[in-house]
Order: C-alpha cells, then sequence, then structure tokens
C-alpha cells in the first residue's frame, strides 16, 4: 500500500515560496558556515564531521517535509519513475509495453527500491542513499589537485547548498547517480583502473539516462589507457543495449522522445522568446555538439603531456564545463542537470574570493526559483507563448524573462571559470609522472 497523506500538495505559489524559503535559509548558512573554521580539524575528523551534518541534514529535511509537513512528492518521482517501476511490478518492458525517456534498467532499479517499500518516498530514499558517497568520494579526488583549504570550503558549500537539498532531498531526482558514477570514474583513474573506469561511466547510459555519454570523448582522450578504458565503457553497454536489441526494444525511444521537447533556462529558449522566431531543432543541436565538441578537442589538447594528476583535475573541470555548456546550449535543458557536477562548482568557487560565495548563493537562489516560476506560475509556457506575453508587457513573462537571462548569466559565469581551472597555469606538474604517463600512452 501507497502510505497516504493528510496534506494536500501545494499550489505554484506556494511552491514558489518554499522553494525561495529554501534558498534564502541555505544560501545564509552557507556564508555562515564558510566564515567557521575549522582548520585545527585533522582530515579524518573533518571528513567524518561532515558526512556525519550531511546525512543528518538530508534525513531531518526528508522527515520534515514529507512526514511531518506531510507535504506529497512532486515533480519526477512521481510523474516518471513512480509509474515506470510500477509498470515492471506488473511484468511490463520498458520501450515495448510503455515509453520511457531513460535507459533499459533505470525503472528495474526503482522498481527493486519500490518492491521493499511501495511508496514515491522510497525513490527519493534512494536518491538520497546515493548522494551521500558523493562527499566522500570527492574528497578523495579532489584532495590530488586542491588545497586542503579550499576542499573544506567546498564540503562546507555542497553541505549547505539549495541545489542538493531541493534537486536531491525533496525532488529525488535521479541525477545523483551520475555523479556518483562520475567522481568514482575519476577516482578509479587515478587507480590505473582503466577497465574499470570506463565500466562506472558506461553505467550511467544503461541504468540512468543516455546523457552520461556526452563525457566519454573527454574520458577517452584523457586517460593514459584509453584503449583499455574504451573496453570497460563498451562492455556495459554492449551487454546491455545487446540483450535489448535480441529482445527487438527499440532503444533509440528515449533520444526519440526527448529530442521532441525543449525547455526554459537556456540561450535556445530565450532567443526564441525575444525575437518570436523559431529556429530549426538541427540547428541549436549542431550548436550545442559544436560546443561541446571544442570544449573536448581542449581536454585533448591540455591532456597531451599532462601527468596523472593534471589529468584528473582536466577530467573533472572537463565534464564540469561539458553539462554547463549543455545547459547553455541545448534546447532542452534543467538546473537539475547541475548535480552531475555539483562538488567541481563548489571547488570552483572555494578557490577564489569571498564574493564567489555571495555570488553562487545568487545564483543558486535563481536556479532553484527560476524553474518552478516557470512550471508553477506559467505552466511551462513555452517560447512563442513568452513572446507573446513579452509584447504585452504581461509582468509575469517579464519575470520570468529576467530569471532566465540572470540564469544564463551564471551559467556562463562558471563556465568561465570552469575552462580557466584547466588551462596549463593551474595545472600540477610532475616530470616523472608525465614521462610514465607518454610510456603508457605508447
Amino acid at each position: 500500500m501507497i502510505i497516504p497523506h493528510s496534506g494536500e500538495g501545494l499550489t505554484g505559489n506556494q511552491t514558489l515560496i518554499a522553494r525561495a524559503a529554501l534558498a534564502i535559509v541555505a544560501g545564509t548558512t552557507s556564508l555562515a558556515a564558510t566564515n567557521s573554521r575549522f582548520a585545527a580539524l585533522s582530515c579524518k575528523t573533518f571528513d567524518r564531521l561532515m558526512l556525519g551534518i550531511f546525512i543528518f541534514s538530508r534525513l531531518a529535511l526528508y522527515l520534515i517535509v514529507f512526514f511531518i509537513l506531510r507535504i506529497p512528492p512532486r515533480g519526477d518521482v512521481v510523474g516518471f519513475y513512480w509509474n515506470e517501476a510500477d509498470e515492471i511490478l506488473h511484468h511490463l518492458s520498458p520501450y515495448s509495453d510503455f515509453q520511457s525517456s531513460y535507459a533499459p534498467l533505470h525503472s528495474f532499479l526503482d522498481a527493486s527500491v519500490i518492491r521493499l517499500w511501495h511508496s514515491p518516498l522510497a525513490l527519493i530514499v534512494l536518491a538520497i542513499c546515493i548522494e551521500v558517497f558523493v562527499l566522500p568520494l570527492w574528497l578523495r579526488v579532489g584532495r590530488l589537485f586542491a588545497s586542503e583549504a579550499d576542499m573544506r570550503t567546498a564540503t562546507l558549500l555542497y553541505l549547505t547548498s539549495v541545489l542538493s537539498l531541493q534537486f536531491v532531498t525533496i525532488d529525488g531526482q535521479d541525477n545523483v547517480i551520475i555523479a556518483v558514477l562520475l567522481v568514482l570514474a575519476l577516482l578509479l583513474i587515478n587507480h590505473r583502473s582503466s577497465f574499470a573506469s570506463g565500466f562506472a561511466v558506461g553505467v550511467g547510459p544503461v541504468a540512468v539516462k543516455f546523457l552520461p555519454l556526452v563525457f566519454a570523448p573527454a574520458f577517452f582522450f584523457a586517460v593514459p589507457r584509453r584503449w583499455r578504458w574504451l573496453a570497460g565503457f563498451t562492455t556495459v553497454i554492449a551487454l546491455v543495449y545487446g540483450i535489448c536489441l535480441l529482445k527487438h526494444l527499440p532503444i533509440l525511444q528515449p533520444l526519440l522522445l526527448e529530442g521532441r521537447f525543449k525547455s526554459a533556462g537556456n540561450i535556445p529558449y530565450v532567443i526564441e522568446s525575444v525575437t518570436g522566431i523559431i529556429f530549426p531543432p538541427r540547428l541549436w543541436d549542431g550548436l550545442v555538439l559544436l560546443v561541446i565538441g571544442t570544449i573536448i578537442v581542449l581536454v585533448r589538447n591540455v591532456s597531451r603531456h599532462a601527468n596523472l594528476t593534471a589529468r584528473v583535475r582536466i577530467l573533472t573541470f572537463g565534464c564540469t564545463a561539458i553539462v554547463l555548456a549543455l545547459l547553455l546550449f541545448s534546447k532542452k535543458s534543467w538546473p537539475p542537470y547541475l548535480v552531475f557536477v555539483l562538488f567541481p562548482i563548489c571547488l570552483l568557487v572555494a578557490s577564489g574570493r569571498k564574493s564567489r560565495i555571495l555570488t553562487f548563493a545568487l545564483f543558486s537562489f535563481i536556479a532553484v526559483i527560476g524553474h518552478s516560476y516557470w512550471a508553477s506560475i506559467l505552466g511551462q509556457i513555452d517560447a512563442p507563448g513568452l513572446h507573446r506575453g513579452l509584447m504585452a508587457l504581461d509582468s509575469r513573462c517579464l519575470i520570468l524573462l529576467s530569471l532566465q537571462f540572470l540564469l544564463l548569466v551564471g551559467y556562463l559565469w562558471l563556465l568561465v571559470l570552469t575552462l580557466r581551472a584547466i588551462t596549463p597555469d593551474h595545472l600540477p606538474a610532475s616530470e616523472p609522472d608525465r614521462i610514465e604517463m607518454q610510456r603508457e600512452a605508447q
């Protein structure tokens, strides 16, 4: 039985107010936390303390929202994850018996969870449990190339980030699975386990969604034993999608479904809304591929003579740049994609002046409320509809355009910081490692 909720769902205005309040509290907490003194703590003590606070804060928020306030879950959890998982429990198959925008194993993973607890809340618990691994893994990877001071500030920023609190703890977004697989792949590269690293990246496109495929070229050109990495990556993909093909399942269904959709929060949406001109979808697809291709070329060139530590750093921020490029230029992008690379973004913010932390808090506020304003207040208005509203000087449409502009400026700001982080001047150097990596590459 699904656990009932006595409370009704929030209205659009209430949802917007709740998100804004959470963003303000989280932003204020982040400013206070990063001014705290943790330098006296040992690394082990700091790590344990942060992990304990992380687990307590997420479970506390989860219990407050869903059991004390009794607010029912909403968004993708009830709109997509739950329905598809329930279909699996009724012995139906994705792509053939029901349409799905997700990877082949996605609904099976969710079904295994709701089999234990038949409630959408179980899927949110799954997201929270997976996110528990983010900090420990990034603390190991980040310390390879970042200072301890920056690592501790970045950890505090992640701990208090409204992007994590809203998109994972409350919305239960599955993007956090990709975040864990990405950092795990980076850690395995440092351990010289190229095959296992490729396998970890390959799990994303078979268990969550196709989107992690965009990381593969960057990894291929940056890892020292690229063909071994590619073997691990293709093994898991060939296994799962090979079985799908043997069952005659239309494996391209997610791409065909998602390819038709457009969303707010990106350059195509803003340009079409302002001009009133609807450009061909392939134009925007070509633009995003061009930008991502340019980033991949940069990653390849910078990695060519880099040591192992530098390659891990290049991949860390190279993948971050790819995500930000998607958010900027893809015709369908969502702020929850930030969860893929939220810790590297926090690390970029932590390495600058204190003003960056305030700017990041303001950006996070816009990222959380902007999408909610578009979806809840304006009913996911499309670009032609927004254009008509702007021409009529509709105040709601003017507010949405302002939020869209601020969001894009924030994405661009983070993208510039990310690209700077992978320039040769910012990379660690070690001649013995460099010679060793050249030998392994040969």
